[in-house]
């Protein structure tokens, strides 16, 4: 079960930029995108994390994005 949800607000937990939940990825067989984008990030990351968030942030005027582990995310 997700730990966020879409709309929170939240950093690394090392620290940088605020950044919005944009993306949940687990592993569902109910919901074909959220496996998809979990095989792909668990790929990544080495099968390091049982869910996967796709955020975005702005970093100087620009749109950024990427996803991350659930456990290198904390909630601001």
């Amino acid at each position: 079960m997700a730990k966020f949800k879409i709309g929170d607000v939240v950093t690394l937990t090392s620290g940088g930029n605020e950044m919005t939940i944009i993306g949940i990825y687990e592993n569902d067989p109910n919901n074909y995108h959220s496996s998809v984008g979990y095989e792909v990030y668990s790929q990544k990351f080495g099968g390091a994390s049982s869910t996967y968030y796709g955020c975005a942030w702005f970093e100087n005027g620009l749109k950024k994005d990427d996803a991350f582990p659930e456990e290198a995310l904390k909630l601001i």
